[in-house]
């Protein structure tokens, strides 16, 4: 991948999420022109494969519609760039990803070099569940592929240009790539890291929100790094939920950290000062601590009812 493609892919792809979209999916006409577009920004492509509109199956027809306009269906759609493809024109493309030639109304998701990533017949692309299980596994295995072949091996080269750790980072930040926390982490532990890699690396901690990222976070604020802290209260709630062991624990000073970071998470209304944690009375106290548990465990429990599953 080159230095400029993914610079692409980050400001695309979080432009892309940002965005509010409603409706249904936008599908595009222009397949080669969707083909150089993939190409130059990075993101997978979700192909609507069709034959002709007297051999579409109108009851098939009228429940995929009302797929493509699901809410989740639409949200996920921006990861991709969909197109439709006629099947009689494109026979060579069904005959890579090995689709029947006589494939009507399927889906295919594929990299954008044209490398199948998945595949959806129908009759499944007339359930928005089962459509947008399709396109979370088929879009978690391009980003995976992306970070094992192209970003981890960047990320681990001792003498890597600060411009490519910087572009490796933007891409996992823009795409979600959980899996790569571990690099992050071990990418911060070398000596004399560029001070703007390095703030990078707290904000991709604070955005991954893993297991991981959320004790290194602890480890270094702990430690008293500001801006290890600082990422803390950019976390999610259900990495703010991960906290609540620090909460009202034997360190005072991670106890107020995590205190402020998991109430600033989370919208806690009217937290409590500073000067409240070093009043003598324990019983309020613990009530306090145990009323911030809550909500944070609520707060974390819609979170990972909305988001956990397609992220």
């Amino acid at each position: 991948m080159t230095r400029l493609a993914l610079s692409i892919a980050g400001v695309v792809f979080l432009a892309a999420s940002a965005s509010a979209q409603s409706g249904s999916i936008r599908w595009s006409m222009d397949v080669k022109g969707s083909i150089a577009r993939a190409k130059s920004t990075r993101l997978p492509l979700m192909f609507y494969v069709i034959g002709r509109s007297s051999d579409r199956p109108h009851d098939i027809e009228r429940e995929q519609k009302r797929a493509f306009a699901n809410p989740l269906v639409v949200q996920l759609s921006q990861r991709f760039i969909p197109v439709k493809l006629s099947r009689s024109r494109y026979e060579d493309l069904l005959e890579k990803w090995q689709v029947p030639r006589q494939a009507n109304m399927w889906i295919v998701f594929t990299t954008p070099d044209g490398d199948k990533l998945g595949v959806l017949d129908s009759p499944g692309a007339t359930k928005a569940d089962s459509l947008a299980q399709k396109m979370n596994l088929s879009f978690r295995l391009y980003r995976q592929q992306m970070f094992d072949r192209e970003l981890r091996p960047k990320m681990e080269e001792e003498k890597a240009p600060v411009a490519d750790l910087k572009i490796a980072l933007k891409a996992i930040d823009a795409f979600t790539i959980l899996t790569a926390d571990q690099s992050v982490i071990k990418l911060m532990e070398r000596r004399r890291l560029d001070r703007g890699v390095q703030k990078m690396c707290y904000d991709v901690l604070a955005k991954l929100s893993t297991s991981a990222c959320v004790n290194e976070l602890l480890k270094r604020a702990a430690d008293g790094d500001q801006q290890a802290t600082a990422a803390l209260s950019k976390c999610t709630p259900g990495a703010a939920e991960q906290m609540l062991a620090e909460l009202g624990g034997d360190d005072p000073e991670l106890h107020l950290i995590v205190y402020r970071a998991v109430t600033k998470i989370c919208k806690v209304r009217q937290p409590k000062s500073d000067r409240f944690w070093s009043g003598k009375n324990e019983r309020i106290k613990t009530k306090e601590v145990e009323r911030i548990k809550q909500l944070v465990r609520e707060t974390a429990r819609r979170w990972k009812e909305q988001y956990e599953e397609y992220r």
